[in-house]
């Protein structure tokens, strides 16, 4: 029987093998059906049959083939079974140990101190908590000018709890303390504008500013991020700042977002919000008689007020024809103005971008612009040395933008800007004339056209090296009869590179040129060129080791007329896990 089944199979195969090659020889369409016979054992299976076309191509021209098989589907049973393999089991990787907390401490000159501590709570899928505190303090002095010291400490609490997969809830609460002094009067300043005075003989809280502020936030938003659902969110801030002479300031932020996932023509997908903040200032100053050295009393001892602005932000983000949109305006009604008066704004917010080059390009081109209050919290950062009771204002900018972004190669991206923007009440700072000795600002707003071009490369290899360049040119077209952009450079050029050596030694390494800037009474500010560099060993993973060196040019070099700043600055710490 298997010698019959055998040479019966032969035999088939042999006519299939002939009207094959008969078929090519003379081109033409042949339809037959081939049917194998043979001993088996039935088996019915509860599927469907399968039946296709069998498709021969041949190498020189593709000729249409109507072969039909009768295929009746088998099982051969053996007589051999082996014995059954147990499923693996697979075990996921050890999770590597997390070092929830560190502290690092450093000592430099003048002296300086520092001092960070951070805590952390360890993996959890539902909640995070922790503590981070921080303290930088300098000792400093420059010859025949006043003490610059300077000190920062804040402490903030933290935490974040996730309900259900649903909902996300967080808050922090934190301190911050912070203190400087307004050093920029010389010798000779104080002998010819208050003579009579030494310097020796002055006291530190005479020219010494300091900020307290306390902050607390919450916040919730929901994690749905399906299409065709509703997503939102919702924050609360509230902050005191209370400073040095009388000043006060409380500001109550609310503010929210929903956003709707939407499709389009069911082929583009989209996003739509709609954002929306009230940020409200309740402000008081009162000259308690102890204002900064050198003050010349005016009739302005009391000032209380309030101040509001209310913003609406809806747009969308889509992608149509290859084109990615955001698309919207921005309106709110502006309390921050000159005269107190309430004023209604509007600004476009629209931006386009274009992928090309399989996405190695993207161009983008829009216009967008907005309004954001000057309070007094962001004034004294913007300036340390301005004085109390500094005038408030909201600057309004209308921008014209284009961008470039070019990833070269995996380890290369170029990025290029180029805008014109259109400023109002822009911020900047002048000399105080209401003080003797010329070391306080106060705020300074003017109005201009500010053409922006600027670019910067990278270059980075896995986390070994990374290299940037970047440079920036301004040009100012000064409205309102300002004769010149006070502290204001007309360009700049960074350089940053950091080296990682075998997970141990650490470098970083920075340079920065800052074009000259035109300060008060027509002086100016010539360029600044600033090297600064650090390097940490780590030990093991628990222990390791810095070295802080800023200004390395030793450049005396000036932000602000009158305040030379300090030659090189030197901090040596470490960084433990506890």
């Amino acid at each position: 029987m298997k010698k019959t089944f055998f040479i019966a199979a032969l035999v088939s195969l042999s006519a299939c093998h002939f009207s094959f090659s008969h078929a090519q020889e003379n081109g033409d369409t042949y339809h037959e059906s081939v049917l194998v016979k043979g001993s088996y054992r039935p088996v019915i299976d509860e599927r469907e049959k399968l039946n296709f076309p069998a498709v021969i191509t041949d190498t020189i021209s593709q000729m249409e083939h109507t072969f039909q098989y009768s295929i009746s589907p088998t099982r051969l049973k053996a007589l051999y079974e082996p014995a059954r393999i147990k499923a693996a089991r697979i075990i996921g990787e050890p999770a590597t140990k997390l070092y929830n907390n560190y502290v690092r401490l450093g000592l430099g000159l003048y002296p300086s101190t520092l001092a960070d501590l951070y805590w952390h709570s360890t993996r959890d899928r539902w909640k995070t908590y922790g503590v981070r505190l921080n303290h930088r303090y300098s000792w400093g002095s420059i010859p025949d000018y006043g003490k610059n010291y300077f000190g920062n400490t804040s402490a903030t609490v933290f935490g974040k709890y996730i309900v259900k997969d649903i909902l996300q809830l967080s808050s922090d609460l934190s301190f911050e303390h912070d203190h400087n002094y307004y050093y920029g009067f010389s010798d000779d300043t104080l002998a010819s504008r208050m003579p009579g005075t030494d310097r020796d003989d002055l006291k530190l809280s005479d020219y010494r500013a300091k900020y307290n502020v306390i902050g607390w936030n919450f916040g919730l938003r929901n994690m749905e991020l399906d299409a065709n659902k509703l997503g939102y969110s919702a924050n609360v801030h509230l902050g005191d700042l209370w400073a040095s002479w009388g000043q006060n300031e409380f500001n109550l932020n609310l503010s929210g977002d929903v956003h709707y996932g939407f499709n389009i023509k069911d082929e583009y997908k989209g996003v739509a919000y709609l954002h929306a903040e009230w940020d409200g200032y309740s402000h008081r100053f009162r000259n308690d008689g102890t204002m900064p050295l050198g003050y010349i009393p005016t009739a302005t001892d009391t000032v209380r007020g309030s101040r509001n602005i209310v913003k609406f932000n809806p747009y969308a983000d889509f992608m149509f024809n290859g084109l990615q949109f955001h698309a919207g305006f921005t309106m709110g009604w502006d309390g921050f103005t000159a005269d107190n008066a309430v004023t209604f704004r509007f600004f476009p917010d629209l931006v386009v971008s274009k992928k090309l080059m399989n996405d190695a390009m993207v161009l983008s081109v829009g216009a967008t612009g907005g309004f954001d209050p000057n309070n007094w919290d962001v004034i004294r950062k913007a300036n340390p040395y301005v004085g109390p009771n500094a005038e408030q204002r909201a600057t309004r900018r209308y921008d014209l933008l284009g961008h470039m972004r070019w990833s070269l190669s995996k380890k290369l991206e170029f990025n290029a800007e180029i805008s014109y923007s259109f400023l109002q009440d822009d911020l900047t700072f002048s000399l105080d004339t209401a003080y003797k000795l010329l070391n306080v600002f106060r705020t300074h707003y003017f109005d201009n056209n500010r053409f922006t071009m600027g670019a910067d490369i990278a270059f980075v290899n896995d986390e070994m090296l990374t290299l940037r360049a970047a440079g920036h040119y301004y040009h100012y077209n000064l409205k309102g009869g300002e004769s010149v952009a006070l502290y204001r450079p007309d360009w700049d050029i960074s350089l940053t590179a950091d080296v990682n050596y075998k997970d141990k030694w650490f470098f970083h390494l920075e340079g920065l040129l800052l074009g000259s800037m035109e300060g008060d009474f027509g002086e100016t500010l010539p360029v600044r060129f600033g090297l600064n560099a650090e390097v940490e060993y780590r030990h093991n993973r628990a222990l390791s080791f810095f070295l802080k060196m800023d200004n390395l040019t030793f450049q005396r070099y000036n932000l602000w007329v009158n305040y030379p700043s300090q030659r090189a600055l030197f901090l040596i710490g470490l960084t433990y896990t506890l």
